[in-house]
């Protein structure tokens, strides 16, 4: 969201740069870092939300034709003429945005909240960093079809979200449309064109040649065509590296070149251009009318073999993230370079290797080869990287993470039944990156397989270590991962940076690996509620984006779990090793069920809503509790904990308290695994005092 609004200023109106908001003025939470653009009725900041650490997009409602701002930053009418219509709008800014606030769809820009302040209003979104189509074009000319449709097709599906809801974007082009770093499109700036009146000059803001005829007027008859219009005139200008002519011009004979004439490259049909073409009709009457209708059109449009083929199923650009991809031949390309993937991470390490003599090293690397290829058999080539460290191996995995796990756990098996070959083991899940080495060969780098070795490391010999990651995403694929770990507590390596480790128990009972992921309880059957197949499609595309393939595994898996969708959100953001987007991942979510209760170990609903703010004052009145006799905890001191926890790390403790009370029963262990969540010292210490002064 670098360059929203661009030259959208009225002739002769007051700078939307002159009013602007100073660089690091603080605003409630958040602290504006600079000026991204501004237009006829609007500013956008990008700010720090300084408790999140997080940065995000901010809209200020500022007509600059009816306000001036004072010296102490406040909006006011800049006349009483003004004042009524300036009103009116800022009432029409605040409803957009309750709107706006409750879609989700992951390529429509998320508004995370809005609030009044100054006299006017702010909505706070999702930063989205990335470039513009405007920017991205010039190095993907000529495009070809799946690629201008993996742009637009979800496009169109945010657009007829937005207008099942009786709103417009009414702004659609090339500078409000994002290709972010990932390749996938996101649509900017909802409601950018709506204006404070409905019958004056400020109502006709257009940008010439992606707007329709009928948004030069105020009475225009505007609706879902008028955006299907302006979408239409962004694919002319993609195909043919021309805006079409202005509407207000053709309707004067002005001809305008029909896109079956721009398709310089011969890449598409007739039928599809043609399908471009009726969306461009000056005569609202005659473009498709819905957004389904044109989708169909399009999606419908024969194209010929030879070329890439419009794909029904929205074939994803090369840059975009392949939930299907695998590592083969053809996966190291400039696209691939520049993305970090969340996989699961093997890495291990024979024992005093170097000390041994060469021809010992020959023999315990050969058995330790043949035992390693022995038990990866099952899993795909094109499913892991394998690396030969030299005294060991590492190895990613785009798969199952319980597979990894067996696997592993078979490995120790064999190890442990022998005596001369000594290996410690370490398994997480974390981010990497695949390059080539100097052999052309897929190489690993980045902060998931560096972790994996800290982890390996703190190993006894034949002794299967995970981090807390691995831990988290497995227990909650699994019924049996209390019975298959034991907690090792925090370990600190050389950089004196923190693991939270846990030992894999050799020869713990394991339920059937086909079936351990759908074994509910009969009180849970009860509870179950169908998850619609949509919000699933939806889950995983906005996981995949955040960590790779490995999100289709998870979140089917766990939808055979999962109670709710909620629930099934909370499962699979385990796997989100980042805590900003984690929390990002959860807090937009729209969990109102979530934000009142949190399911206790019995599989009842604690409910959290209406409980005294005057938490810290109860927590403090229940410390003789910590390491007394008393193991039991209630569900009132539950309520505290968790709402006193999340104000320290915010919505995520909800999460991370689930979690931890499947595992314990013991409120002072409780308390003091919930602080291990928390990774700066000051604030961990701080939390603790907390729950442990009188």
């Amino acid at each position: 969201m670098g360059q929203i609004e661009q030259g959208m200023n009225k002739p002769g109106g007051v700078s939307a740069n002159v009013l602007a908001l100073p660089e690091h003025h603080n605003i409630h939470e958040y602290q504006i870092q600079k000026t991204l653009g501004g237009g006829a009725f609007g500013i956008t900041y990008l700010a720090k939300d300084t408790n999140l650490n997080l940065e995000v997009a901010i809209k200020e409602y500022m007509p600059v034709d009816l306000a001036v701002r004072d010296s102490g930053f406040h909006v006011t009418p800049n006349s009483e003429k003004s004042s009524e219509l300036f009103h009116w709008g800022l009432e029409r800014f605040i409803e957009e945005a309750r709107v706006l606030a409750n879609f989700r769809h992951p390529n429509i820009v998320r508004v995370l909240r809005y609030f009044k302040s100054y006299g006017t209003a702010y909505i706070v979104m999702e930063y989205e960093s990335g470039e513009s189509l405007k920017q991205w074009m010039p190095a993907h000319h000529p495009i070809e079809p799946n690629d201008l449709l993996a742009v637009v097709n979800p496009l169109l599906d945010g657009l007829e979200l937005i207008h099942k809801a009786n709103f417009l974007h009414r702004d659609i082009k090339p500078d409000n449309i994002y290709i972010r770093h990932d390749g996938t499109p996101v649509l900017l700036d909802f409601g950018a064109a709506r204006q404070v009146h409905s019958g004056r000059d400020l109502t006709a803001i257009f940008s010439p040649g992606f707007a329709p005829f009928e948004q030069y007027h105020s009475h225009g008859n505007q609706g879902p065509w008028t955006d299907i219009y302006s979408l239409a005139a962004v694919m002319y200008w993609m195909i043919g590296g021309e805006k079409p002519t202005e509407a207000a011009a053709r309707l004067k004979n002005h001809a305008m070149v029909p896109a079956v004439d721009i398709d310089r490259h011969n890449l598409f049909t007739a039928a599809f251009l043609a399908a471009i073409d009726s969306a461009l009709e000056p005569d609202e009457a005659s473009r498709p009318q819905t957004i389904s209708d044109f989708r169909a059109r399009l999606n419908n449009a024969s194209i010929e073999s030879g070329t890439a083929a419009a794909d029904t199923n929205r074939t994803h650009l090369n840059l975009h993230m392949n939930q299907n991809i695998k590592f083969n031949p053809g996966f190291q390309n400039e696209a691939n370079s520049r993305r970090n993937f969340i996989c699961s991470l093997m890495f291990l390490d024979i024992v005093a290797y170097s000390k041994c003599s060469v021809d010992e090293q020959f023999s315990l690397k050969s058995e330790f080869n043949q035992i390693i290829s022995t038990k990866l058999s099952h899993i795909p080539q094109d499913s892991r990287i394998t690396l030969d460290t030299g005294d060991g191996a590492a190895i990613c995995f785009m798969g199952d993470p319980e597979e990894v796990l067996h696997a592993a756990e078979e490995i120790q098996g064999l190890l442990l039944a022998q005596q001369r070959l000594q290996v410690r083991m370490g398994l997480h899940i974390g981010p990497i990156r695949v390059l080539n080495d100097l052999n052309d060969r897929n190489n690993l780098i980045g902060d998931g397989i560096n972790v994996a070795q800290r982890v390996m490391s703190f190993a006894e010999n034949n002794q299967l270590v995970v981090s807390r990651a691995f831990y988290d995403v497995v227990s909650c694929l699994t019924d049996n991962a209390a019975k298959r770990f034991r907690h090792l507590g925090e370990h600190r390596d050389k950089h004196d940076r923190a693991h939270d480790l846990y030992e894999v128990i050799s020869g713990a009972e394991e339920t059937d690996p086909f079936d351990k992921t759908i074994a509910l309880s009969k009180s849970e059957e009860g509870v179950l509620k169908p998850i619609d197949v949509k919000d699933i499609e939806m889950l995983e595309t906005e996981l995949c984006r955040l960590i790779g393939p490995l999100a289709l595994v998870l979140v089917k898996k766990a939808s055979a779990r999962a109670r709710s969708f909620e629930d099934l959100r909370e499962i699979v953001s385990q796997s989100i090793t980042d805590p900003i987007l984690k929390q990002s991942f959860m807090s937009t979510s729209g969990r109102q069920a979530d934000s009142n209760t949190i399911p206790f170990r019995d599989g009842k609903a604690i409910s959290t809503k209406g409980k005294s703010k005057t938490i810290e004052k109860g927590i403090q009145s229940e410390i003789h509790a910590i390491g007394s006799e008393e193991k039991t905890i209630s569900e009132d001191r539950v309520a505290r904990l968790e709402q006193l926890f999340v104000q320290f790390i915010g919505p995520v403790g909800r999460i991370l308290i689930k979690n931890e009370l499947r595992r314990t029963d013991d409120y002072g262990q409780l308390c003091e695994k919930l602080a291990l969540h928390i990774d700066n010292p000051e604030v961990r210490a701080s939390f603790r005092k907390k729950i442990s002064v009188q």
